[in-house]
């Protein structure tokens, strides 16, 4: 079924209106999935840069590129460097419509990229997170920046995940190892797992998350993730798109 037969009326026209420039842009690239060439999209792409909330948050852009203050930009949240970046990237911002989110882009990966692929929030390997990994990830190439570097946080995000090659924290000899945070493979992170933040790390390598026989920290409350969803409330299945777009821009970043 089409997703405008789920609603009571069609919200097109209103997404479509001129005086939102930033709605009427998202709604024709990723609703009516207009192609890249559309002369419609593209005077929405131009005008959603000049008016609105991405030209609001590049207004806050010291000409440096970064937000309120400098360094790894994860604080304050939600409106230092970090934050402004992922924001970008779910408005549709491009470096091709403005040069300035490219020098944003370098001053990101210049200070919250380590050398060994990891986006942290303190500039140091050991403030890595699988969140700000994947969120910062995919906002950078999200708005079209190109970086050599890119390729060194995704073949972290994908060992620090499936454990191939990346030692304990306790091997601190190691080329490769997990941290205080993230401390294991699957999505083990001592900040958003109560288990993890109560055992040991370690004892989950080689266990998927949520998988049966799952190590259990001692001490542990033990939670099934079970909930009575009322009848007629149970959602539908919703194909999930995140396009994430590798194709090298010249002199972008």
């Amino acid at each position: 079924m089409a997703w405008r037969q789920q609603l009571k009326g069609d919200p097109l026209p209103w997404l479509l209106e001129a005086d939102s420039p930033g709605a009427r842009y998202l709604a024709l690239r990723d609703l009516l999935d207009a192609s890249p060439d559309d002369a419609q999209l593209r005077k929405a792409r131009r005008a959603a840069h000049k008016h609105g909330p991405i030209a609001a948050i590049m207004s806050e852009m010291d000409e440096t590129g970064y937000w309120v203050k400098p360094g790894p930009g994860y604080s304050p949240k939600y409106r230092s460097t970090v934050w402004s970046m992922i924001a970008l990237a779910q408005l549709g911002a491009s470096v091709e419509e403005d040069k300035r989110i490219g020098i944003a882009c370098r001053y990101l990966l210049d200070h919250a990229l380590t050398s060994g692929g990891q986006f942290t929030d303190s500039g140091e390997p050991a403030g890595t997170m699988d969140c700000l990994q994947g969120n910062l990830y995919w906002a950078v190439m999200e708005v079209g920046c190109a970086d050599p570097r890119l390729d060194t946080a995704l073949e972290w995000m994908a060992r620090s995940v499936t454990g191939e090659g990346v030692a304990p924290s306790s091997d601190r000899e190691a080329a490769v190892r997990y941290y205080n945070t993230k401390c294991g493979p699957g999505f083990a992170c001592r900040i958003n797992t109560p288990a993890v933040r109560l055992g040991r790390c370690e004892s989950h390598a080689g266990v998927q998350p949520g998988a049966r026989g799952a190590p259990h920290a001692a001490g542990a409350p033990r939670h099934r993730a079970r909930r009575r969803i009322p009848a007629g409330h149970r959602p539908g299945n919703r194909a999930v798109s995140i396009r994430i777009r590798r194709q090298a821009q010249p002199e972008l970043v």
